[in-house]
């Protein structure tokens, strides 16, 4: 099964994405590691190896759904949106800000007031509309669906 996992800044793809590969094996694939190189961007030659992730039977991708990245939804059995509440993906956004300041949680980027404020655009930006009129997909809304998702999926 090819699945994509798609959500705003904080809204617990990674975390989504890891928890359902533990329990069914499956690889997973960070688009922000494909597109970025620590601070670096990476260029358009080296981001077109993406397509190599769909030799795999079974993967997960996990996106913010960046336009270039778009098309992939087409090539991929099951996209998986997560439409958190705002209030809570604020909170999630600061949580985590403060907690790679404290260098208690890893990150690929240096946590700045920069980033903060980039974050919080970001989670602005909508995909429902273009996820909505996805066949394939699956729109979980708060912790309680998410975990019932976990507990009932099989790959």
């Amino acid at each position: 099964m090819k699945i994509y996992i798609v959500g705003t800044v904080g809204s617990g793809k990674s975390t989504l994405a890891r928890k359902l590969s533990e329990k069914n094996s499956m690889c997973v694939f960070h688009l922000d590691n494909i597109v970025h190189e620590g601070e670096r961007n990476r260029t358009d030659k080296e981001v077109e190896s993406i397509e190599c992730i769909f030799k795999n039977e079974c993967f997960i991708i996990e996106d913010t759904l960046r336009k270039r990245f778009i098309p992939l939804l087409d090539k991929v059995d099951k996209i998986i949106y997560l439409d958190l509440p705002k209030n809570l993906l604020k909170y999630r956004i600061i949580k985590r800000y403060v907690k790679q300041k404290l260098r208690l949680e890893k990150s690929t980027y240096r946590p700045s007031l920069q980033i903060l404020k980039q974050m919080f655009i970001w989670q602005k930006i909508g995909r429902s509309e273009l996820i909505n009129a996805q066949k394939n997909k699956i729109v979980l809304h708060n912790k309680r669906e998410i975990r019932q998702f976990i507990k009932n999926f099989q790959k």
